[in-house]
């Protein structure tokens, strides 16, 4: 039986920044991933902005930015696209139907968005503080938080309070007249969310995903594939053992404490230290038990959002893909959101299980390939997704804009999908939703923040964690850093 200092559940990015992280400090580490290949939902990712410093720094690892100019291409049935160029995180516009005043209104509303986020990005790669832990540490970070807040200056401060909490909606009706303009932002801040355009809180969730990745827009700067690998060369570099295709079943405990893991073949490792790379439902429900933890931990614990809606559509055509109105060399993300309403219409099916007939669409282009993020496409407890029916209704979209459309091959990843295949509850991007009471020091819930759980040497380090989804890997960075202050 083999004895390790720490074993992770789970080759996810932020499983293996945490193992390279404590390797590189002297752990004898072993990883357990489910899968064939290491990087977990990495696989269905289309785009990556950045790569933060602290994860470049702490792992010794350097990513190289993709040498083209980035572009954000907002669909019209009309075939008046909008057309936006990303310079360095500056965006000006190419082409537009909106009036020079619009325009210049959205640039100022994403140059405040902006500003706002910076605010919360100094937050983004710590350990979020406890708020009663009595620690001069967390009290610290606390009236730091606020005073970084404060320092936007008075006019700024009561602006951030004031759109907090609101949706993205109102305030662009507030500010702009063209519904392309307004879909193009509102789809940025509900993506990835079980959130409308006119749900409060959807502002919030669009700076909290700018400050994470460093651009209002999540474009491809950095081939994912890339720094996955970067991230296991760096494991595989410091010893670190990884068994693949292979099932933990059950966190094993004695007197609260974790002893080690035991897999689905039946074989024991042990350790006095866990992290788990899986969502929090999972992890307590499903690998831990619910048997050792108290009633009210185990509410909390069912009453974590993490209903995931949206679905990958790989889609490869015979011939090369045109797409009218656009220049066949420009690069970047296509986005079909074309106005509020729109959004709001298929969020409105989401709330009750069921998926639109006109669904929104995100996607990539690779010569003869079309990668799309389909959404609101939920998560279903003991049915079926129509798949065809949903490639159906997004094909029949996208050939509004590509005229031959030769499909040679389809594939349609469903959050069920995604949840057998990784073992994620729900199927969600981020293990659970980004709402004000399940964020910083909220996430993923009372009792089980700052990547600590109710049992000993027991740890959470996924994507469930703060500060949430993405691939910025500081899940599991501050993790490992946790364990490595409890093994001084």
């Amino acid at each position: 039986m083999k004895n390790f200092d720490v074993i992770i559940i789970g080759a996810g990015h932020n499983g293996l920044a945490a193992a390279s992280y404590l390797s590189k400090k002297g752990k004898k580490v072993l990883v357990v991933e489910k899968n064939q290949n290491v990087g977990g939902l990495a696989e269905y990712s289309d785009s990556l902005n950045c790569v933060s410093p602290i994860i470049k720094k702490e792992l010794n690892i350097n990513v190289t930015n993709v040498d083209k100019t980035t572009h954000i291409v907002s669909l019209e049935d009309n075939q008046n696209h909008t057309v936006l160029e990303d310079n360095n995180g500056k965006l000006s516009f190419l082409k537009t139907n909106a009036e020079e005043e619009d325009q210049q209104k959205f640039l100022s509303i994403i140059n405040n968005y902006k500003l706002f986020s910076k605010t919360l990005g100094s937050f983004m790669f710590q350990q979020p503080p406890r708020v009663k832990s009595g620690k001069k540490s967390d009290l610290f970070q606390l009236i730091s938080m606020g005073w970084k807040i404060r320092k936007l200056g008075k006019k700024n401060m009561r602006e951030l309070l004031r759109i907090i909490g609101l949706n993205i909606a109102d305030d662009l009706e507030d500010n702009l007249s063209n519904n392309n303009l307004m879909g193009l932002l509102s789809h940025e801040a509900v993506l990835g969310t079980n959130l409308g355009p006119r749900s409060p809180g959807s502002i919030l969730t669009l700076l909290y995903k700018q400050a994470t990745n460093n651009n209002i827009f999540n474009l491809k700067k950095i081939e994912v594939a890339e720094y996955i690998k970067q991230l296991e060369d760096c494991c595989n570099k410091n010893m670190v053992e990884i068994i693949k295709s292979s099932e933990v079943k059950k966190i094993l405990t004695q007197n609260n404490s974790v002893t080690g893991v035991q897999l689905t073949n039946g074989e024991v490792f042990e350790s006095k230290y866990l992290m788990s790379n899986a969502d929090p439902k999972t992890t307590y429900l499903n690998l831990l038990g619910a048997e050792i933890l108290d009633t009210d931990f185990i509410r909390r614990v069912k009453n974590f959002r993490n209903k995931g809606n949206v679905a990958k559509l790989e889609l490869v055509l015979e011939n090369e893909i045109n797409i009218n109105n656009i220049d066949k060399n420009m690069y970047g993300k296509f986005i079909y959101a074309p106005n509020i309403k729109y959004i709001e219409h298929a969020f409105n099916a989401n709330k009750y299980n069921k998926y639109s007939d006109n669904p929104c669409l995100e996607f990539y282009v690779n010569q003869n390939t079309i990668s799309a993020n389909v959404y609101y496409v939920p998560y279903l407890l003991n049915s079926h997704h129509e798949e065809n029916k949903i490639i159906k209704r997004c094909v029949s979209i996208l050939s509004k804009f590509i005229p031959e459309m030769k499909i040679a091959k389809q594939e349609l990843t469903t959050p069920n999908k995604m949840e057998e295949k990784f073992n994620i509850g729900g199927g969600h991007w981020h293990h659970g939703d980004l709402e004000i009471d399940q964020l910083l020091m909220m996430r993923p819930f009372y009792g089980s923040s700052q990547y600590s759980t109710p049992i000993n040497g027991l740890y959470l380090c996924s994507a469930g964690t703060h500060p949430g989804g993405g691939l910025t890997g500081i899940n599991g960075l501050n993790a490992a850093k946790k364990v490595i202050e409890e093994l001084k």
